[in-house]
């Protein structure tokens, strides 16, 4: 009996690489709540680079967990929904403040898209550039950059 058949490689839906990709109608409201959450939370954001960070983030999202595909799809019709009622872009604030979605377990369309997609588009508009809104001074994204002598990377306490 061979051991090292691919059956039992450990990977993460590896018949997927090239199945579930996002569709340029879901990504593009995906990218208008990435914006929306940088302008919301007054984030100070890269100029470049915000789309092609933020696909590799949703392709490697859906890539771990299959769920995902459906989520940012839910997360569309949920945006839609709430602009049509609110106007844009209130309908995208609402998702980012309306308590009902921070109902748990996320059972509700709007706590799913708020939960597994804004909170997380949070997270990475924070390590991509946002920390230095929050007065980061050598943060350059996930490793938030060098260690500068007399150049600490996140504000220090003052005596007053």
């Amino acid at each position: 009996m061979e051991n090292s058949t691919r059956c039992h490689v450990e990977t993460p839906h590896p018949y997927l690489d090239n199945d579930l990709k996002i569709d340029s109608y879901t990504f593009k409201y995906m990218c208008k709540l990435f914006e929306q959450i940088a302008q919301y939370w007054q984030l100070e954001m890269p100029s470049v680079g915000q789309e092609s960070q933020l696909l590799v983030f949703i392709q490697n999202r859906i890539k771990l967990d299959l769920n995902y595909y459906i989520e940012y799809k839910n997360a569309v019709h949920v945006i839609k929904e709430l602009c049509a009622v609110h106007g844009d872009p209130q309908g995208y604030i609402q998702l980012l403040t309306d308590p009902s979605g921070l109902i748990t377990p996320a059972t509700t369309p709007i706590a799913r898209a708020r939960q597994k997609v804004s909170n997380e588009f949070i997270t990475l508009a924070l390590a991509i550039g946002g920390f230095k809104t929050f007065g980061a001074k050598n943060a350059l994204g996930y490793i938030s950059g060098g260690n500068i002598e007399n150049n600490v990377p996140y504000r220090v306490f003052k005596d007053v």
